[in-house]
């Protein structure tokens, strides 16, 4: 199977959304927040993004405030100053102006204070700060009002599960697979709109087809390889 991005509409909307972030004015709201269960494609999604424009940070568990500071400070120039405010003032100075968008994941690991960090850091320099994380995000940050205030409601991004039309065309592109309705509505139902579970379940399909020797999969192919006895 190759490996492919396609843009579902969770990935739409988000690259909406920080198009609109990136645009806002500096000293206007303008932080993002995503969130959605593990395996809806956040983490696929904002990794795509980056690449077009941006820096990207994987927040790592129990990391401390220093450490997450120089990582930010490296991703964004190449260096790892000592102490968190020196790592902060080269990171401002060296965004100042280029409204660069900097996707945190895993942000509902952070200590709170480095959010604070990365509030600071928007302040100053206006580029957006897209914070990426589980279902408990949005609760962390409404926490401090200071954070979830320069979260507009339309920056608000909950990952939603994926659609039965977004496996009919992963199939497609990935395993050159041709699902019928009832075929993708199988996969779609047994992952539970988890596009992780999809991935699993076209890779199970493709094996099958291989040795069918077909690429027009049928509800009882689907339901072979998946183990599906209704």
């Amino acid at each position: 199977m190759k490996k492919v991005f396609i843009e579902t509409q969770n990935v739409q909307r988000l690259r909406k959304v920080v198009g609109m972030a990136v645009d806002t004015e500096k000293g206007r709201p303008g932080m993002v927040a995503v969130w959605g269960e593990a395996g809806t494609g956040k983490t696929e999604a904002s990794q795509m993004l980056y690449a077009e424009r941006g820096f990207y940070l994987r927040a790592m568990e129990g990391i401390t405030q220093c450490a997450f500071m120089q990582d930010l400070c490296y991703e964004v120039k190449g260096s790892r100053p000592h102490g968190t405010h020196r790592c902060k003032t080269e990171i401002i100075h060296e965004l100042e102006g280029t409204h660069t968008p900097i996707y945190i994941d895993e942000a509902d690991r952070l200590d709170i204070r480095r959010i604070e960090d990365l509030r600071d850091i928007y302040d100053m320099t206006g580029c957006p700060i897209i914070l990426i994380g589980e279902q408990g995000l949005p609760t962390r940050l409404e926490s401090r009002p200071r954070i979830i205030d320069r979260i507009p409601q339309e920056f608000r991004v909950p990952f939603g599960k994926v659609e039965r039309a977004d496996v009919m065309l992963f199939a497609l592109e990935a395993a050159d697979l041709k699902l019928t309705p009832e075929a993708a509505a199988l996969i779609h139902a047994e992952a539970k709109g988890i596009f992780r579970r999809v991935h699993n379940g076209v890779l199970s399909v493709e094996s099958a087809a291989r040795v069918a020797g077909v690429r027009d999969v049928s509800a009882d192919l689907v339901k072979q390889a998946l183990g599906i006895r209704r």
